[in-house]
């Protein structure tokens, strides 16, 4: 009995797998998809929707690389800022200026 019992549970895990993985493929649609014929066609679709994906990933590494630099460039500028109010370089444009 107990084996049955196991056959049986196997056999009903072995359909879900099976279901599972045809549904992964396409090959049977999921509950609220449009039916098996119109799949070809909806897969189609789908194909030419994400023709332009490389431009966004483009255009979302820009606006990255846009911000980063702008980062860079403030804190260099700011570092530069710093260094002019130093007392080494205070003094020497005094001394400059005595000349």
């Amino acid at each position: 009995m107990d084996e049955n019992q196991t056959e049986t549970w196997h056999q009903s895990l072995q359909a879900v797998l099976n279901a599972l993985n045809q549904t992964l493929h396409g090959a049977i649609p999921c509950p609220g998809q449009a039916p098996a014929s119109a799949a070809g066609a909806t897969h189609a679709g789908h194909a030419g929707r994400n023709d332009n994906a490389y431009m966004y990933i483009l255009f979302v590494m820009t606006l990255f690389a846009a911000t980063v630099g702008s980062l860079i460039l403030g804190y260099t500028r700011s570092r530069k800022v710093d260094k002019r109010s130093d007392p080494y370089h205070v003094y020497i444009k005094n001394r400059v200026s005595m000349i």
